[in-house]
C-alpha cells in the first residue's frame, strides 16, 4: 500500500478544530440526529438529547460557530442542519470501529 501524501500544517490545524468541535457526547448525538441532512428545530434537538435548553443551545452554538452546522431562523424558531458533511464521516468511523470505543477499555 502506498503511503499517503503528508497533510499541510493548515489542513492539520483545520481538521483538529473540527474534531475538537465534535468531541463531546452531546455534540455527537446532535450529529446523529442531523445525519439524514434534514433540518431540525431546537425543540426537536433538545427532546432527542433529553438535555436542558441551555445545554442544547450551548452545544448547537459551538457547532455553528465552528462551521459544522448552519442555523436558519423562521419566526421564533431556529432550525439547524449539517453544512460540513465531513463530520458525518466521523460517525461512520466510530460505528466501523465501535469495539475500539467500548466503555470497558476506558473505565
Amino acid at each position: 500500500m502506498a503511503q499517503a501524501e503528508p497533510m499541510s500544517d493548515d489542513m492539520l490545524h483545520a481538521a483538529a478544530e473540527v474534531l475538537r468541535a465534535v468531541a463531546h457526547p452531546l455534540r455527537l448525538k446532535i450529529l446523529e440526529l442531523l445525519e439524514d441532512r434534514r433540518e431540525r428545530c431546537v425543540g426537536d434537538i433538545q427532546a432527542y438529547l433529553g438535555a436542558r435548553q441551555s445545554a442544547t443551545s450551548g452545544q448547537l452554538a459551538l457547532l455553528r460557530d465552528r462551521g459544522v452546522l448552519a442555523a436558519r431562523r423562521d419566526g421564533v424558531q431556529v432550525f439547524y442542519s449539517v453544512v460540513n458533511p465531513a463530520v458525518l464521516q466521523v460517525l461512520t468511523c466510530i460505528r466501523s470501529h465501535k469495539d475500539c470505543f467500548s466503555r470497558t477499555r476506558y473505565a
